[in-house]
């Protein structure tokens, strides 16, 4: 009650505002209720008010966006940048599985190439690529090709390690290889022309039909005799109508003969390299002129020699 009565005090009260000119003249005055004025100021101060709080939160709102916008770039430098990482480690992993078929060609290449046959495990060859559709998968796509990349790594080095497994194995099998290729009495034993070749023939002797178990090679007397290939001499002294003779054993079951030499310069025992001098040729024995009596001998059978010496 007693704020009525109050308010109703106030309404009867007026402040007065005097404007006085500098010329003194045209003095005017103003009169504003109590009431009206207080309401005035109430109302501008909770203006004032409302407008520092939506200036604080708008530039609260600015800051937090700016913020956002900041994280924004920063997440999408990273997502550039993962994408890049992402790229270039296919392009490694495509590399890679490309050098690894490379190097699956050489070595079958290598094995043809001294008559060995490819392992089992290297018959079908691993497929280590995949491709993405990021459309397809989203925003999971960099997820999806990191995973399927970091499993194409895995799969890489196991393949890696079968690589060099294989090499490994090649090297013993190449270097065992070649021994049998340079123990194989393939290399002409000496320089001349064939006069009598493998097979039945007519004896300049009998004048009888005979076999002939090797090839006849004539030329001067004392022309160099070669071992056709590595081993040991078994044998290096006259042997009946042979005359002169060299028997080299080169293993695998090979035996060479080297017969109607005019003198031989390796003895019993003595392991000689395919290529090295081990005779001179000459017509000691039953023979009927210099020249090179050569059999060859596969495991215990004899064989033509023509069908095995390689000639340039």
């Amino acid at each position: 009650m007693n704020f009525f009565v109050k308010l109703r005090e106030l309404r009867k009260e007026y402040f007065t505002f005097v404007v006085i000119p500098h010329s003194g003249k045209g003095t005017r005055q103003f009169k504003f209720n109590k009431v009206m004025l207080y309401a005035i100021l109430g109302i501008s101060t909770i203006i004032c008010f409302t407008l520092v709080v939506l200036v604080i939160s708008l530039a609260n709102t600015n800051y937090a966006l700016h913020t956002s916008l900041d994280n924004v770039y920063q997440l999408e430098q990273l997502s550039n940048q993962q994408k890049q990482e992402i790229d270039d480690l296919k392009n490694r992993t495509s590399t890679i599985n490309q050098k690894l078929t490379a190097l699956g060609e050489l070595e079958e290449k290598v094995r043809s190439m001294v008559g060995l046959k490819m392992p089992a495990q290297a018959a079908s060859p691993t497929t280590t690529s995949r491709s993405f559709d990021r459309s397809a998968y989203g925003t999971d796509a960099d997820e999806l090709i990191a995973e399927d990349s970091d499993a194409n790594l895995e799969v890489l080095a196991a393949e890696m390690d079968n690589k060099i497994d294989n090499f490994s194995d090649l090297i013993t099998d190449v270097d065992d290889q070649l021994k049998v290729l340079e123990a194989r009495p393939d290399l002409v034993p000496t320089n001349g022309k064939v006069t009598s070749k493998f097979g039945y023939r007519t004896s300049p002797f009998t004048g009888k039909r005979q076999f002939h178990q090797g090839i006849d090679i004539a030329n001067d007397k004392g022309t160099p005799i070669y071992a056709a290939g590595t081993g040991i001499v078994t044998f290096s002294g006259w042997n009946a109508g042979y005359g002169k003779t060299v028997i080299i054993s080169h293993g695998n079951g090979y035996r060479s003969v080297y017969a109607h030499n005019n003198e031989n310069l390796v003895e019993a025992g003595k392991k000689v390299k395919k290529g090295d001098i081990i005779a001179k040729m000459g017509s000691t024995g039953k023979s009927t002129g210099p020249h090179l009596h050569f059999e060859i001998h596969s495991k215990g059978e004899q064989i033509n020699p023509e069908n095995i010496l390689i000639r340039e």
